[in-house]
């Protein structure tokens, strides 16, 4: 995941031991690598459907899965830019 890998650049990760770790990932993603506040409530929203799904067996919708796409490759060329900025040695 995205956000655990800019966590773990700044040298923290989220509890594995107690439930909440994705959203701990994601809501640290405004002080790890600058991500805005509505990008992280779309990404906290997009996890929350998830989980829904993985319980409930629901068809992902195409236009919802065109967002989660959109929203990865955002983020993931947010994380590459910021680890080749801060810490080039790691890209």
């Amino acid at each position: 995941m995205l956000a655990d890998a800019a966590l773990h650049a700044h040298g923290y990760r989220a509890l594995t031991s107690k439930p909440g770790q994705h959203q701990a990932a994601i809501q640290s993603l405004r002080l790890t690598l600058g991500v805005d506040a509505r990008a992280i409530v779309r990404l906290d929203a997009l996890r929350r459907l998830r989980n829904s799904i993985e319980y409930t067996g629901d068809v992902v919708a195409a236009a919802v899965l065109a967002e989660c796409v959109a929203q990865a490759e955002a983020l993931h060329a947010t994380t590459v830019a910021r680890i080749r900025t801060r810490w080039p040695t790691l890209a």
